[in-house]
């Protein structure tokens, strides 16, 4: 009966510390955080305190580690999967080393888009877009073996951004895409201690694009909420192919804030 109770206690003790989103750190333990996609952004509360980061091979994994002890409590924020989760670090020696992020109690990243409109109005003016063939935008561009990614049009309605993607797969074979990604990134990436990275959920996509054929060209319509770009910062579009053993094709395209504040408005039809 005593351990029946033990384990009770022990069970609402944990439960507690998820709620109020407590986790225990040492510095003779590494913690590591789970986390359900790759953390996008990570932030310690005092840096002095903690040392925190997302083990490079393993976007999806935080490793943190407590400098010494130390008496009052700090905190880590960290943003995945459009959610933002924000933890207070204290300071323990727990035998419980690995944590699942969605566990914890978590918001939505980001407010309310300016400007809201319903998905109908923004996918007639996403086929208006398509309706055009006018490529505006110079130098944004990616080729890799045989695959061609290219930035054709930015414009811009009532608090949104339209990006107009063109894709030309000049193989023989069909490219599977796994994803696209958004981000606000830096110019040059650099080894640091927290990711420079910033993932954008866009508002919108017009076609759920997977597989573009041998010898075809498609194209594509990303709508994401208005930004201004912080200076030495780029907005970054990664493709990636589906691939067996993570051996396809990634390619990339970083727009810069000269070329988003050169968005022309779309006017409806």
């Amino acid at each position: 009966m005593k351990i029946f109770l033990v384990i009770i206690s022990i069970l609402i003790l944990n439960l507690s510390l998820f709620a109020q989103n407590y986790l225990p750190i040492s510095e003779s333990k590494a913690t590591h955080l789970v986390c359900p996609d790759k953390a996008s952004y990570l932030q310690v509360g005092d840096p002095s305190l903690v040392l925190a980061e997302v083990v490079p091979k393993l976007p999806n994994l935080v490793r943190i580690k407590a400098t010494g002890s130390f008496e009052k409590e700090s905190s880590l924020t960290v943003v995945c999967a459009g959610r933002i989760y924000s933890l207070i670090l204290h300071f323990q020696d727990s035998k419980e080393i690995t944590y699942h992020l969605d566990a914890f109690h978590s918001e939505k990243a980001g407010g309310p888009s300016s400007g809201l409109m319903p998905d109908y109005v923004l996918k007639e003016l996403s086929e208006q877009i398509l309706l055009k063939r006018k490529s505006l935008v110079r130098g944004v561009r990616q080729k890799k073996d045989g695959i061609k990614v290219q930035l054709k049009t930015i414009t811009q309605k009532n608090g949104f951004l339209f990006f107009e993607v063109r894709i030309t797969n000049k193989t023989n074979l069909a490219y599977r895409v796994e994803s696209f990604h958004w981000w606000i990134d830096d110019k040059r990436q650099f080894k640091a201690t927290n990711t420079q990275e910033y993932q954008v959920e866009p508002s919108y996509r017009h076609h759920d694009i997977k597989v573009i054929p041998g010898y075809t060209t498609v194209r594509e319509v990303f709508v994401l909420p208005n930004l201004v770009l912080p200076d030495k910062r780029v907005l970054r579009l990664d493709m990636l192919e589906k691939a067996l053993g993570n051996t396809g094709r990634r390619l990339t395209l970083e727009i810069g804030n000269k070329d988003i504040l050169k968005a022309k408005e779309l006017i409806s039809n």
